[in-house]
């Protein structure tokens, strides 16, 4: 009470205003639907940024969330349509309005459903004379389908946003094609086969089992120019070429299935092959009758013929790498047959058995098979690497499980250092994880090719003890090698990155307000919840003990239940956004990464969600986490000096350096170099103190 008056902090007013949004009728000129209230009290009340800093125009209406309008689209079609036909519907709808703006504008003026409907039928795919609308086009007439059409029309979607709408569409309903079109592969399974077989942009990439086409869109986008496709139909066919057409890319496509001699692409070859064919399919009766280079596959189970279909369309030194079942690296009878052969031949390069889970429509535990054709010729059978990374993964809120980045890093280190050493004896393995195993002891084995016969703790290498103080000190020496080498590649990806941006222009680089890139919510206040325990089905809860530099942590999981989530749904976490404290220990800005999206942002937290096209997340992250941000906001900060906090209203104003999109991945990249490089010196430290105390042991004992 000051003067007889109630007074209420500024920041609950503009929180509980921020759930109420403006009417239509009501909108000011200059607010887009979408508009709350609180972005006319944060401009009303005059927030500047800090005089010391450039004042950037503030932006007062944040962009509304795209998942919750493409879901509106879905549901609005769900009266002439099933779920998945709707979905296909809406994604064929910005594949038209990302491709041909000429076409999707006149369509959005017409008020007529008949001449809409008339419109859509025409349209085909280029190149494959596929049509845009294949499955029953009674409804394209529909009101429903012309609201759909206002509806998209009304979003203010950039070129980069229409392409994450389709691949928000795509994963979101985990398509799947069935058995004879290939399943949906994770991105974050894509992201980690292509940082190993690394294609580069004048490799020739293809995929003999496309599905709905992420291995080539993700190879376009690593700059791939070359590109070509086999899908097993026409369904599977046109979703692929949706997704490279939303992403800018293209490939040559035609259907086929895996015969060796029969397939759509005849005697052509490749320098890398990518894909993730669908398991365990039925092969046609005249399977004996191809020319398969390792054996004849068993007709009722076709692993083995997409497998040495890869291997039969790679060029000379070419590499690929294909997902399938585990059962392929143990199963018996004639797959047992071909599997020695592929081994003896030395077109097995490695295995890396990936954790359970990570498919949304099977459970089928799964490895990825790296193959290459063997070097001028002849066979080259000195070895296989194997890696167990069955133990990886995190469940998400929906209980599928995904690979995190920091894991497919290692996955992805191990492996390149192992091609690169070139042989086991140079290779600092890294116990329980990763093992280059000679090709004897795989015969010894019968060729069973499960890499936790190899690399887990139970492994016997090659008979010798492991847990003496000589040998500790010899595996601590060799990793110490392996550190170094690997801290000084690391430290000239960092020089080379500093390169690139001193080079860059400053005149590209602008200032804004953090308010005017980002939507900013302060978190709900008490919630019951199970504290330090994850509860199965409950959705994890973030607190700021969970916050660390960068990222968050899984550990000390507080987690609500499903109906106290459902009162949660405003404080929603999704992939891209930050967390941030606002009380206590400030500074720390956590991105909101794969494995978390769908946790709930909890009290004493706020979620900075970026609400443009133009800003990267992993660079925001890194900017606000930097020293003079910090100092920044425990200026601002108010509060006890024991207990600081700061407001969303506030950090609305916090000034941010935005150059262009390239320089900002640039810096990103450049500061996960710097962060790897840091915590490989980290590790040097703790293994160089474990050697230091193994020195005596190691000398007094046998």
């Amino acid at each position: 009470m000051v003067s007889g008056q109630e007074l209420f902090d500024a920041d609950e007013i503009a929180r509980w205003l921020g759930r109420r949004k403006i009417a239509s009728n009501n909108l000011k000129p200059g607010e887009t639907p979408g508009t709350v209230y609180s972005d006319r009290f944060i401009r009303n009340r005059g927030v500047l940024t800090p005089g010391t800093q450039a004042e950037p125009r503030i932006q007062t209406t944040a962009r509304p969330d795209r998942t919750s309008e493409l879901w509106r689209s879905v549901d609005l079609l769900r009266g002439d349509f099933d779920f998945m036909t709707a979905v296909d519907f809406l994604m064929a709808m910005l594949y038209l309005r990302s491709t041909d703006q000429e076409l999707w504008r006149e369509i959005a003026q017409q008020e007529s459903g008949h001449v809409v409907g008339q419109m859509l039928r025409r349209v085909r795919l280029p190149d494959n004379d596929v049509p845009l609308f294949p499955n029953d086009t009674s409804a394209l007439s529909s009101k429903q389908m012309l609201e759909t059409i206002k509806l998209l029309e009304g979003m203010d979607l950039e070129e980069e946003e229409l392409a994450a709408a389709f691949d928000t569409l795509l994963e979101r309903a985990h398509r799947d094609l069935g058995k004879h079109g290939g399943h949906f592969t994770p991105r974050s399974l894509v992201r980690c086969m292509m940082d190993i077989i690394d294609p580069q942009s004048a490799d020739g990439v293809h995929d003999p089992s496309c599905g709905s086409g992420e291995f080539l869109t993700a190879a376009a986008q690593h700059g791939v120019k070359s590109l070509g496709g086999q899908a097993m139909n026409t369904a599977s066919l046109r979703m692929t070429l949706l997704n490279l057409a939303v992403h800018g890319g293209k490939a040559d496509l035609r259907i086929g299935g895996p015969e060796i001699t029969r397939g759509a692409f005849g005697g052509e070859r490749f320098d890398v092959i990518l894909s993730n064919p669908p398991f365990s399919i039925k092969l046609p009766n005249n399977v004996e009758e191809d020319a398969w280079p390792f054996g004849t596959p068993p007709q009722r189970i076709g692993d083995f013929a997409w497998l040495q279909l890869a291997v039969h369309k790679l060029k000379p030194g070419g590499r690929a790498g294909v997902l399938m079942p585990s059962g392929t690296l143990f199963r018996s009878g004639r797959e047992a047959e071909i599997r020695s052969s592929m081994v003896e031949a030395g077109v097995v390069e490695g295995i890396v058995a990936l954790p359970a889970g990570l498919f949304a429509s099977t459970g089928i535990p799964v490895s990825l098979w790296v193959l290459r054709t063997p070097k001028h010729g002849k066979a080259d059978p000195s070895e296989v690497l194997f890696i167990d990374a069955t133990r990886m993964g995190a469940s998400t809120r929906n209980s599928q499980r995904i690979l995190r980045r920091d894991e497919a890093v290692r996955i992805v280190h191990e492996y390149r250092n192992w091609r690169e050493f070139g042989s086991s004896e140079e290779f600092g393995q890294s116990l329980g994880f990763a093992r280059p195993v000679p090709i004897e002891e795989i015969r010894r084995n019968d060729y069973n090719l499960q890499p936790q016969r190899y690399v887990g703790e139970e492994a016997d290498l090659q008979g010798s003890r492991t847990d003496t103080p000589s040998a500790k000190s010899g595996s601590v020496q060799r990793t110490l090698d392996k550190l170094a080498e690997r801290a000084k590649r690391t430290r000239a990806e960092i020089d080379a990155h500093l390169a690139i941006l001193h080079r860059s222009a400053p005149r590209e680089w602008r200032t804004v307000s953090l308010g005017e890139i980002c939507d900013i919510q302060a978190g709900p206040g008490t919630v019951n919840r199970e504290r330090g325990t994850t509860v199965p089905g409950w959705t994890p809860l973030v607190l700021p003990r969970n916050i660390k530099r960068g990222h968050l942590s899984h550990e000390e999981l507080d987690t609500v239940k499903p109906e106290t989530f459902e009162k949660l749904s405003n404080y929603l976490l999704r992939s891209g956004d930050i967390v941030c404290a606002r009380s206590g220990t400030l500074g720390r800005h956590g991105l909101v990464r794969e494995p978390e999206d769908g946790w709930a942002l909890g009290p004493s937290c706020m979620r900075i969600r970026p609400t443009r096209a133009e800003v990267v997340p992993e660079y925001l992250v890194h900017y606000l986490n930097s020293a003079e941000v910090n100092e920044w906001i425990m200026a601002q900060s108010r509060g006890s000096t024991a207990i600081p906090h700061i407001s969303a209203v506030t950090l609305r104003m916090l000034v941010i350096a935005l150059p262009s999109v390239a320089t900002q991945r640039e810096i990103a990249a450049t500061m996960d170099s710097i962060d790897l490089h840091i915590e490989q010196h980290q590790r040097a430290i703790s293994a160089t103190q474990s050697l230091r105390d193994l020195v005596f042991p190691s000398l007094s004992q046998p």
